[in-house]
């Protein structure tokens, strides 16, 4: 029988420290909260003492500011500041009790080395050594950490062309802009690369044009007689492609001067449409500059991360059925892990002989009749220099199959 997942203990014990903060959030807001309205009354009565205090002549006769009642009220305010500070102070250290034992829990419940799932790393060696670095500056290149980038650049000794960062400054700079809700830095990168983008026949340019006419909607001091002239000079080349959006926009006009909020059009400010935009820019640029959308590196973290719990039940179970060799092959795993249609970049073929994924070393083979197997089937096939289809009587020399590329 399979073991428990390891991920329920781990997260038991988060689900505990989070209730442990919220409780601990909730009792420090409310202690403060009295706290303070009781110190305010008490600074409020303070600033009226001090308002009519007694001339200076009375003072130095020795007549008190405050009666002995106000004396011992503040007396025992000061005694709860302490009091409530203490209880913050100790309710805080029981919280580093509860966070430990999630570390605890993840060094009891999961393994400690990953080796066993391939001994000989290819990043590991170091003549590979400076693509993993040039992997790492990449994806801190596209997160807009630049300078942590140069600074590995320069620790690791490694050296990228300046059109590679700068690449990338400029798609972070825009993207900050649109983030900040300014259209121009996008604008001016759109106009530069606008015969590229029509050739990928992209609607980067309609969407950054009508995003910038319900921006001037939306500013009711704008002028209505501008903003037709700015839909009639940019929106009208995309009338046959996107003829329903523009007539929506431009229904809006009607309530430019009283606003959209609650109208028929108010779902013309919602934020998404910025959202949509970003990624849309985001999307094209790197279609257009040459870059995966994805960072690489990011995308084998989370792939790594939907593959662990399922390869780690794996190896328990060979582990206590005592197989041996079955994770053997350097380029496989010993079973097909589902990653979900956004990792799925390319067809995989499996091989309908030997029941296996092609590699590179092992890629499918095209026969002459039109069926396709694995170059290691086909090789299995061959007998006195020919090769019968497994599929259909058709005969043919080992030469005749071409290698299928998907």
């Amino acid at each position: 029988m399979m073991e428990t997942d390891p991920r329920v203990p781990v997260i038991v014990e988060i689900d505990k420290v989070l209730d442990k903060f919220a409780s601990f959030d909730k009792f420090r807001k409310t202690s403060l909260d009295n706290l303070e309205e009781k110190l305010q009354e008490y600074l409020d009565e303070l600033d009226e003492v001090a308002a009519n205090a007694p001339s200076d002549e009375s003072i130095s006769s020795g007549a008190p500011l405050l009666t002995s009642e106000q004396v011992s009220n503040m007396t025992a305010v000061l005694a709860q500041v302490k009091e409530v500070s203490s209880s913050i102070s100790s309710k805080h250290r029981e919280l580093h009790s509860v966070v430990s034992k999630v570390g605890k829990a993840i060094d009891k419940n999961f393994e400690s080395s990953f080796d066993f799932m391939q001994p000989n790393v290819p990043f590991l060696r170091e003549e590979t050594r400076p693509m993993m670095l040039e992997i790492i500056c990449n994806h801190l290149c596209r997160e807009g950490m630049q300078d942590i980038a140069e600074q590995l650049m320069t620790d690791s000794h490694l050296t990228l062309s300046s059109e590679f960062t700068d690449t990338y400054k400029e798609v972070n700079r825009i993207v900050a802009g649109l983030r900040e809700r300014n259209l121009k830095p996008a604008m001016e990168w759109m106009s530069n690369n606008r015969t590229q983008l029509q050739e990928k026949k992209s609607c980067l340019e309609f969407k950054l044009h009508r995003l910038a006419f319900i921006c001037m909607l939306a500013d009711s001091t704008q002028d209505i007689s501008a903003a037709v002239e700015y839909a009639r000079n940019n929106l009208t080349p995309f009338i046959r492609q996107h003829k329903q959006a523009i007539q929506h926009a431009m229904g809006a006009l009607v309530f430019m001067r009283s606003g959209l909020e609650g109208t028929p059009y108010s779902d013309l400010l919602n934020p998404r449409e910025w959202d949509d935009l970003l990624e849309t820019f985001t999307r094209d640029a790197c279609n257009v500059m040459g870059l995966a959308i994805n960072s690489p590196l990011a995308v084998c973290m989370r792939a790594g991360c939907a593959s662990l719990p399922v390869l780690l039940n794996i190896k328990q179970v060979l582990s206590e059925t005592q197989v041996q060799n079955m994770w053997s092959g350097k380029e496989e795993l010993p079973i097909e892990l589902h990653m979900g249609e956004q990792r799925t970049y390319h067809s995989i073929f499996a091989c309908p002989i030997l029941r296996q994924l092609s590699t590179e070393s092992n890629p499918p083979m095209r026969l002459t009749c039109g069926h396709v197997i694995s170059k290691e089937a086909l090789t299995k096939l061959i007998q006195a220099n020919k090769v019968k289809c497994p599929y259909c009587p058709v005969e043919q020399t080992p030469l005749e199959p071409k290698q299928v590329i998907f």
